[in-house]
């Protein structure tokens, strides 16, 4: 079975067509037999487009790929709120779902993941990177019940019980999620921010990449072989942590520097593709 991944294409900021974009991804995928294509997450900064695009992508390939995909923070911005999410019924979406490979023992696990500020020294000021994140932040218009921290602990919960699941059936783990999954793949300052609002801009924002208590509960997990993430654009090389290698497969934003490394979308997106077969 060959699956490919992708992450972050965000074809609304990237200003590329979406019905030329998934006629391009669909002959790609049919051409390279992928078996199954997941997206981890920021299509669209609203999810019914991301939802509408990922049907129109399982259409147009029919019978012959399984598309899934999982939201992003992008995703949510609008066109759902999070009590519809956490009880979508979408046979496509995949946050707290799994597949077996076939005559494998390999299971891909779908978490969304989130944030809790552990992965910046500001995590001591809840209230502070909260506030800080409501005024100047693009996720600060995502409707939201409950704390960033309690958001993140009901994705650990959700991980948890899905890990515990694929050990008691003896599976290897692929898990897939959105954003930043351990604190090592976050990179230093760069030495040139030595001003103070610099300095500040730089924590609050690494507050908002993902959580080290993720990253706890995946390291103390023999199982996990792999993991793919997005949310962290640029060339993030691959790592590993404890018994797991981690991948980032995130397209990015050209006009961002450095985040693109090729001229067009389709050559990114198949640049920063993963593919394997299992």
């Amino acid at each position: 079975m060959r699956i490919a991944i992708s992450s972050d294409n965000h074809l609304d900021v990237n200003q590329i067509d979406p019905h030329w974009a998934v006629n391009q991804q669909a002959d790609w995928l049919v051409s390279h037999r992928i078996d199954q294509y997941y997206h981890l997450g920021d299509l669209f900064n609203n999810f019914q487009r991301t939802q509408a695009y990922v049907h129109e992508l399982q259409q147009r390939v029919g019978g012959l790929i399984k598309i899934r995909y999982l939201a992003g923070n992008h995703d949510l911005i609008s066109g759902i709120r999070e009590e519809s999410l956490e009880k979508l019924a979408d046979p496509l979406y995949f946050h707290n779902s799994y597949f077996d490979v076939p005559q494998t023992n390999w299971r891909l696990i779908g978490i969304n993941g989130w944030y809790d500020y552990t992965f910046s020294p500001y995590q001591v000021d809840q209230v502070k990177v909260a506030h800080w994140k409501r005024v100047y932040w693009i996720d600060g218009g995502i409707p939201q019940r409950e704390t960033d921290q309690a958001r993140l602990a009901r994705q650990i919960n959700d991980l948890d019980e899905q890990l515990q699941a694929a050990s008691q059936d003896k599976k290897k783990v692929i898990l897939l999620t959105h954003f930043v999954p351990t604190v090592e793949l976050v990179p230093p300052m760069p030495s040139q921010f030595n001003r103070a609002r610099q300095i500040e801009f730089w924590n609050m924002l690494w507050a908002m990449l993902g959580s080290q208590r993720f990253g706890e509960k995946l390291a103390t997990s023999a199982i996990v072989k792999r993991v793919v993430f997005g949310h962290l654009h640029g060339q993030p090389p691959v790592l590993k942590v404890g018994g797991a290698n981690y991948y980032n497969a995130a397209v990015g934003v050209k006009r961002r520097y450095r985040e693109w490394q090729m001229p067009t979308f389709m050559a990114q997106w198949e640049k920063r593709l993963i593919v394997w077969e299992l």
